[in-house]
């Protein structure tokens, strides 16, 4: 995963600009590097050179302070980072976004793998992550099968995606290789793991253990003169079913979706 940098206080930017000499030419300034004598153990900065054998210089700059930048934008809620704002930021190295610095506000979420990712991983995470917030929502155990389905196919999506890589590259070598062999691999294995999730077991929905699934508790005010009236009960809010105790079953024992196999 990408480092995350958190910054307490956005400064102002500006735009820079080449700092001249007195003749209007750009002042560059030699780029040393640490040479060590194998013999001797002694260290000396030594100018760098290319390949070529040609000296490296670096170009000075300074900030030019007449050209303020804009500050930077939130990519979570595309508002700008104020100076003085705290944000965090981030550069992936690789993937849609590699070498791209992004920043957040430090009140936004923090970044998931897969919003600058397309990695195998990434794109597996966000699976089971869509999976289990969709969780929070269900009101039966169909629904709940839903979901399952639905990161079965995204799974399955993937594979036919390594698939569709392995022959490509068969195709133009001529001949399978050892990554094309992996690609499938990992594509049987991904299909196998859809067929696992898609056919999951989902706990039946229990009867709230407050009212016994009746929907209704005895009332226990003193001022109340009937004896053994009732009124609804407000753990299943009268349905019987405690909802919120099966939903946390159900992300206890329907794990597989968190179980990639690659």
């Amino acid at each position: 995963m990408a480092r995350v940098t958190h910054v307490k206080k956005a400064q102002q930017r500006y735009e820079t600009v080449v700092v001249r000499d007195a003749d209007g030419a750009p002042v560059r300034t030699p780029v040393m590097k640490t040479v060590r004598d194998r013999e001797t153990g002694e260290s000396t900065q030594v100018q760098k050179t290319t390949k070529t054998g040609r000296p490296v210089f670096m170009t000075q700059s300074v900030a030019d302070r007449s050209k303020p930048k804009e500050p930077y934008t939130c990519d979570f809620c595309r508002k700008p980072i104020e100076v003085g704002t705290p944000y965090k930021h981030i550069t992936p190295k690789s993937g849609p976004y590699g070498g791209t610095k992004k920043t957040r506000h430090e009140s936004c979420p923090t970044w998931q793998v897969w919003e600058y990712s397309n990695s195998l991983s990434a794109q597996l995470a966000q699976i089971a992550h869509s999976f289990n917030e969709g969780l929070d929502g269900v009101e039966s155990t169909d629904d709940v099968s839903s979901l399952l389905s639905e990161a079965a196919e995204e799974v399955r999506s993937i594979a036919e995606q390594k698939r569709e890589s392995a022959s490509a590259m068969e195709d133009g070598f001529g001949q399978a290789t050892s990554v094309s062999e992996q690609l499938e691999e990992t594509a049987d294995s991904l299909d196998e793991w859809a067929d696992e999730i898609e056919q999951a077991d989902v706990p039946d929905i229990d009867d709230c253990e407050d009212c016994d699934g009746t929907g209704q508790v005895d009332v226990e005010d003193e001022d109340v003169p009937v004896d053994g009236e009732q009124e609804e009960c407000t753990t299943c809010s009268g349905s019987g079913e405690d909802m919120d105790a099966w939903r946390d079953k159900v992300r206890d024992e329907v794990t597989i979706v968190d179980e990639s196999p690659v």
